[in-house]
């Protein structure tokens, strides 16, 4: 499918693709969501279906398998990106999104989807995956998992690395020239209003729209998974990711919007 620019773009589009290749617009608004798996993404998927479609889309819980019905900025100049006001991304605290990709991706049986993740990380890492696990177990099949990603991020795997478990401060070194606003995915409902109620005034009602969101089928809470060694391994290998969190938890908070 040929990718055009939104109908909102008038003048001469990129020569070739810049960062807009890893955001997302919409027809409608000149709004540009840059995606971090594991952080809101199936939420904000739906939520730009909606200010396109003023519908839900017919497969909100699977809209990532639905790439075509989304608008992507690839033909947006890189000038255009950078002078917006409504470039945003959500991002994480990574031991929730860690969580939720071992529990939903990775250790889950009833997640056929995911099958090929599942069958790498039992190959490479040594999870086990089974029905009824303790708690020990899934705290080893965690560090089994993060030592494998530390690997993996740094290049000694055959293995590619996959936008699941790459570091979001990675993700959005991508996207410096932009300077998109943070947002905390815990603080969303609060703080995406304050980005884009400008450009759309009613975006907090059609946010209460969106009811499916991706939610891990987790049998122990993060409080009961977290112990000293676990809490460890997730800032040895992402600690770029826990410093941008509590980054932007600082910044809202000075900004008062929270």
């Amino acid at each position: 499918m040929t990718e055009t620019a939104p109908n909102w773009f008038v003048g001469k589009a990129a020569e070739g693709p810049g960062m807009g290749r890893h955001v997302y617009t919409t027809q409608r608004f000149p709004i540009f969501y840059v995606q971090i798996n594991k952080c809101g993404c199936t939420y904000l998927r739906n939520l730009l279906f909606l200010l396109d479609h003023d519908q839900l889309h017919p497969f909100s819980e699977r809209v990532h398998s639905f790439d075509a019905d989304f608008t992507k900025a690839t033909m947006i100049p890189d000038q255009v990106l950078a002078a917006s006001h409504y470039v945003f991304c959500a991002v994480r605290d990574p031991v929730d999104r860690f969580l939720s990709l071992y529990f939903d991706k990775l250790s889950d049986p009833e997640n056929k989807r995911d099958n090929w993740m599942q069958k790498l990380f039992i190959k490479q890492a040594g999870l086990v995956r089974d029905d009824g696990l303790s708690l020990e177990e899934h705290r080893q099949n965690c560090l089994k998992a993060l030592d494998w990603i530390d690997m993996n991020l740094a290049g000694k795997t055959e293995a590619k690395t996959n936008p699941h478990w790459q570091r979001q401060s990675r993700i959005l070194a991508r996207l410096t020239a932009a300077n998109p606003f943070l947002l905390n995915l815990d603080d969303l409902s609060v703080q995406l209003p304050v980005i884009l109620q400008p450009i759309i005034p009613d975006i907090a009602e059609k946010m209460d729209k969106i009811t499916d969101r991706n939610e891990s089928r987790k049998p122990f809470s993060r409080a009961e998974m977290m112990d000293e060694a676990l809490t460890a391994a997730v800032g040895a290998v992402y600690p770029e990711d826990t410093r941008l969190i509590t980054e932007v938890r600082a910044d809202w908070a000075n900004k008062g919007a929270i």
